[in-house]
């Protein structure tokens, strides 16, 4: 039986970068240190490295990381090496190049624009320093509002910048929508506050103002205004803040000021409070990695060329057959078990010591936000009748013949196998038949916060709810020239994204040949394996579509976004989506892309374009990217998927409104179990 294809998201939503073992390095920096860009004047590097080690704490001033981050020249030989980088990716291989520059369509917000035109403009610009000009790159690219489309510096993302607060919106009956302080860690009496206004706008404004500008995880401006406030997820078994939430108060990015000021309605007095900006790091171990500016720049910022990299172990100068970003290769054989027959992911003990070329620790998500932040704004959640914990879903029942399954993620973790596949397959199937047993006569699915992951796990949950049924969605590659010069080049068989028998006709037939792939929309090839574990697993589930319905804060992205839109169009499942704004539909999925993709992979392990390309010989064609000159994570969509109902309809340029809209209260954006029960109403 063949191996199958998987897509892996990336995130989130910046869900970037889920390849990365936990303490590995994301580059390998230079042993010469001497050519870091300084600029003089106080080293901002130097005094965090000295607070941390008179104090040992893991925040710091404001004024300290913006020093820090100022610290660095700008040089136009960089800038013109980056643009170039961008305008060949993104000319080469972006899905959606073109898409981006129409307006629109009503129910969606976002600027339209000529991105290649844009990438230009930043040419003419003058720039103070380094910070300024990755800053508009990375701004420039986020106005795509496509969070599998990141230009992501790992050099000025390394700090959480929080004022120990979070907001939440609620609306009464009337309409009336309202800010309130959902967690104050500083001042708990603050808690269920209203914000009336934040430095002197209303503050349904200036969180609105910020949602439009400055988040991208979604085109819908209600999903973004979710996410600029306070939103409960489950992470590893327990509800903390989701990391990608409360972006209003808690940020990746410097904050253009240092304090903000909200004036405060509780109960029948009024206050005034000011909020600092404080900077938490996000991994500790990155702070034994520098000592001031030069040791910053060396370990976080350069990006050496390939002959000056002392690189990790070799990894194939082929794509391996198992790579872990979204839909890049093949999945092991989900169906051998033997030890003859098991294709093994980079395990910890598959891994050669290669510690004196990384010297950055790195946790697994270059978005990590420090989970000790996240759980001092978090509150206690506790949910009765769990029925049954399948670590990636949890599995619950309700007073009124309701089974509540939420789908926290498709995420498996860094060891991707036949057995971890298989395990997951296995509990998520138990999961259901326990609800089932349990005597559910309808069930919710909430896939609130849901930021992806594997898709084969998208396509298992719509294949057990749905046995039968086509569980994928259409996608197709940007067809240009260099992009058919290597699905071309990939069908004599080179193990590559681009080889077209490993895909599917729409209709699961395999393609002829490549012409016919070339002239078609397809699909992963993980059919045959997933119904192969339902033959041998007997599994049958007593709903119909009428008896489900879905729940999400218009958070369900990429590979969820492939079981929430699929369920819809193709079966009618109902959805209901929360949060928003009143009187206006609401999403209840977002970004469902079809295919992300890193251009290069720091550790050289074969998961990127970059290695797709050189086991095609490709890699010097004059229109392939260079390597970038800073060390700057570059993810793209490199296919885009389409609408199962409407084959022509891109659904990331898609408004799909939600059947019903909630809201939260006061115990609801604490409980998710209060919205469960909500959500049942409508089915």
């Amino acid at each position: 039986m063949k191996t199958f294809t998987f897509i892996k998201a990336l995130i989130p939503s910046l869900m970037l970068l889920a390849t990365f073992q936990r303490g590995e390095s994301l580059y390998v920096p230079r042993t010469d240190s001497s050519s870091a860009p300084i600029t003089g004047g106080q080293d901002g590097c130097a005094n965090i490295h000295n607070t941390f080690m008179k104090a040992g704490t893991e925040s710091f001033p404001f004024s300290d990381i913006k020093s820090c981050y100022e610290s660095f020249a700008f040089d136009n030989k960089r800038r013109t090496d980056t643009l170039d980088t961008m305008k060949k990716l993104y000319t080469g291989f972006y899905a959606f190049t073109d898409l981006a520059k129409e307006q629109p369509v009503q129910g969606l917000d976002y600027k339209a624009m000529d991105l290649i035109s844009e990438i230009d403009g930043l040419s003419q610009k003058s720039y103070a320093n380094d910070f300024e000009f990755t800053t508009d790159a990375t701004n420039l690219v986020s106005q795509l509002k496509d969070p599998h489309t990141l230009f992501f510096p790992i050099c000025y993302t390394r700090f959480a910048f929080t004022q120990r607060l979070a907001l939440y919106a609620t609306v009464s009956q009337d309409g009336t929508q309202k800010i309130k302080v959902f967690k104050d860690s500083t001042e708990s009496q603050n808690d269920d506050c209203e914000v009336d206004r934040i430095d002197g706008v209303a503050a349904i404004d200036a969180i609105t103002q910020f949602a439009r500008d400055n988040i991208f995880v979604s085109k819908d401006l209600g999903v973004r205004f979710n996410l600029a406030l306070a939103s409960l997820a489950l992470q590893n078994g327990t509800y903390l803040l989701q990391p990608r939430s409360s972006q209003f108060t808690l940020r990746m990015v410097l904050p253009d000021k240092e304090t903000t000021t909200y004036d405060l309605k509780c109960g029948t007095n009024t206050k005034t409070i000011t909020r600092n900006w404080e900077a938490v790091i996000n991994n500790p171990d990155d702070l034994n990695k520098f000592t001031d500016a030069k040791s910053y720049w060396n370990n976080f910022c350069a990006n050496p060329p390939s002959d000056e990299k002392n690189q990790p172990p070799k990894e194939p100068e082929s794509p391996p057959d198992v790579q872990p970003v979204r839909n890049v290769g093949k999945e092991p054989n989900v169906t051998s078990t033997t030890r003859k027959n098991k294709r093994k992911y980079h395990t910890k003990k598959d891994k050669k010591p290669h510690d004196k070329y990384c010297n950055v620790a790195y946790p697994i998500d270059p978005l990590t936000v420090n989970r000790d932040l996240l759980k001092s704004l978090s509150p206690t959640v506790n949910i009765d009748n769990l029925v049954f914990d399948a670590k990636i879903a949890q599995f619950y029942t309700l007073d009124n013949d309701v089974g509540v399954a939420v789908i926290a993620t498709y995420d498996v973790g860094n060891e991707i196998t036949s057995d971890t596949i298989l395990s997951a397959f296995s509990n998520i199937q138990a999961g259901f038949k326990k609800l089932a047993d349990s005597g559910a006569k309808k069930l919710v699915l909430d896939m609130s916060n849901n930021e992806g992951g594997l898709t084969v796990l998208s396509h298992f949950v719509n294949s057990l709810l749905f046995p039968g049924a086509n569980p994928s969605l259409p996608t197709d590659f940007r067809l240009n020239d260099i992009v058919k010069g290597a699905i071309l080049k990939a069908s004599n068989g080179t193990n590559s994204i681009f080889t077209f028998s490993e895909y599917l006709k729409v209709d699961a037939k395999e393609f002829d040949n490549v012409n016919d792939f070339l002239a078609s929309k397809f699909i992963e090839n993980d059919i045959g394996n997933i119904n192969g574990f339902f033959t041998a697993s007997q599994s049958s589930l007593p709903w119909k579509s009428s008896d489900m319905i879905m729940l999400t804060n218009g958070f369900c992205g990429s590979s969820c976004a492939s079981t929430s839109l699929l369920l819809s169009e193709l079966h009618g499942v109902k959805s209901v989506a929360v949060g928003g704004f009143p009187n206006t539909p609401l999403s209840f999925s977002s970004f469902p892309g079809g295919q992300v993709f890193l251009l290069d992979d720091p550790l050289k392990r074969g998961f990127d374009l970059k290695t797709n390309f050189n086991s095609l010989e490709l890699s010097n064609e004059p229109d392939f990217p260079k390597d970038m000159p800073t060390n700057t994570m570059l993810t793209f969509t490199v296919r885009k998927a389409f609408s199962t109902a409407n084959p022509d309809q891109v659904l990331e340029y898609s408004f799909i409104p939600s059947t019903n809209h909630i809201f939260f209260d006061e115990s609801s954006i604490r409980d998710p179990s209060k919205l469960w029960s909500q959500a049942s109403t409508f089915i």
